[in-house]
């Protein structure tokens, strides 16, 4: 009886709002916890490779070197 009240009583847009608002809060969590596993113990959840994630990790330093190539690049035509 109580549920049908507040399903009738209640706006379905709170109620999205509400659930879109937890499942957001509940992602965030789960990427922090995740982002603070070791990278040892992540490739064991992950189950993958060793050959993928060393590529994976290339990859990764690559597009760090580009990201700061461009940064440099950015910071000498914005002097100009």
């Amino acid at each position: 009886m109580v549920c049908a009240t507040l399903r009738h009583s209640i706006p379905k847009s709170i109620v999205y709002c509400q659930v879109h608002e937890a499942k957001r809060s509940l992602l965030d969590f789960f990427y922090t916890e995740l982002g603070k596993l070791e990278q040892k113990r992540l490739s064991a959840l992950l189950n993958e490779d060793p050959a993928i994630m060393e590529c994976r990790s290339a990859l990764a330093k690559r597009l760090e070197l580009y990201r700061s190539a461009q940064a440099e690049i950015d910071t000498v035509a914005w002097s100009k």
